[in-house]
């Protein structure tokens, strides 16, 4: 036995081996320790179980535990059950964990993408948000977030084309223009050679509605009072007004800053830094059509593009299987129950 400032250790090498360990072990180990000294240092081993602030019984297995392994009896015990037979079936988590490697996409829309799978086999197997979460946490491709619950108040014009929300982004320093209706949460997105107010209004012509009835923008000087460009494009596409959101409030253009938030972490992750514009062009059409015919949108409980014209593109599978190169992970074939023409 070591006395050593004050502190009994049965062993000299348990003194630098306590130090690689978690404090609760250091203080079980304090306690155990007292328990087997000699008079002087020796306690009662109920004094002890108070020390660690558990039972006597709990503190007699602590303590046969340490006779038995020593330091390391002194840890916590895995929770983990020695079998799990409600565990996913490896081929499952497979599948959730490849079409997560090729898209990049977040639990809710793997989940999506591997039941359409599912459903086009006939399998009576599906994937929810919760479990493809779980799964990429236990195969380290994401890490456990904890999120924090909010009360959002929601608020929309009342159908499409009333209002369009427009601004710009970068994608790897590429400029990006992006649109969406404030109803249906349809969006537009394209990139554009540079942000002259000229170029913004030719690309607002390309992508969007021929008309509508409000625009919705911030106060970048490409939609600002003082560009000509833009108050000639109002003059002729916007039939009511041009609104600017409030400074400093990011909320006002929430739908489009949520929109541009997906676009972006899918298109960087296809492009892995790279800028070139043609690739970045094909991958931004492919998630524009995913997201407005494929993307179920908890808001709204429909697709935008069903919300905005009343019918969806059914073939946004399909272009999205082949784009991600998952046609050995996911079905491709027609859903169960279809008639060939």
């Amino acid at each position: 036995m070591i006395v050593r400032r004050g502190q009994v250790y049965l062993h000299e090498d348990h003194i630098e081996a306590l130090k690689a360990e978690p404090e609760y072990v250091r203080k079980r180990y304090r306690a155990v320790a007292r328990t087997l000294a000699p008079e002087p240092f020796a306690i009662l081993r109920r004094a002890a179980a108070e020390i660690i602030g558990r039972s006597l019984r709990h503190f007699y297995r602590i303590l046969n535990r340490f006779k038995e392994e020593g330091i390391p009896g002194l840890r916590l015990l895995s929770r983990r059950p020695k079998t799990s037979p409600n565990r996913t079936p490896g081929d499952i988590e497979e599948k959730v964990v490849a079409v997560r490697e090729a898209s990049g996409f977040g639990p809710n829309h793997v989940s999506a993408l591997v039941n359409e799978s599912f459903e086009r086999e006939g399998r009576p197997e599906r994937v929810g948000p919760s479990l493809a979460y779980g799964i990429l946490v236990r195969n380290g491709v994401i890490e456990r977030q904890r999120r924090e619950r909010r009360e959002w108040k929601r608020f929309e014009w009342g159908h499409p084309d009333r209002l369009i929300q427009a601004d710009l982004t970068e994608i790897n320093t590429v400029p990006v223009l992006t649109l969406e209706d404030d109803h249906s949460r349809k969006g537009w997105a394209d990139i554009l050679p540079d942000e002259m107010g000229e170029t913004v209004v030719e690309g607002m012509e390309r992508l969007g509605p021929e008309e509508f009835d409000n625009l919705l923008t911030d106060n970048g000087p490409q939609f600002s009072r003082a560009c000509a460009s833009m108050r000639k494009y109002c003059e002729e596409h916007v039939r009511e007004k041009h609104i600017w959101s409030s400074p400093n409030h990011p909320q006002t253009l929430g739908k489009l800053g949520a929109f541009q938030k997906g676009l972006k972490s899918f298109v960087e992750y296809m492009m892995k830094g790279s800028r070139d514009r043609r690739r970045m062009r094909h991958w931004i059409r492919v998630y524009v059509d995913w997201y407005n015919n494929g993307r179920y949108h908890q808001g709204i409980r429909t697709r935008p593009e069903e919300r905005y014209s009343g019918q969806c593109d059914d073939g946004w599978y399909e272009r999205l299987v082949e784009a991600l190169n998952l046609e050995d992970v996911l079905t491709v074939a027609r859903r169960t129950g279809d008639i060939s023409p």
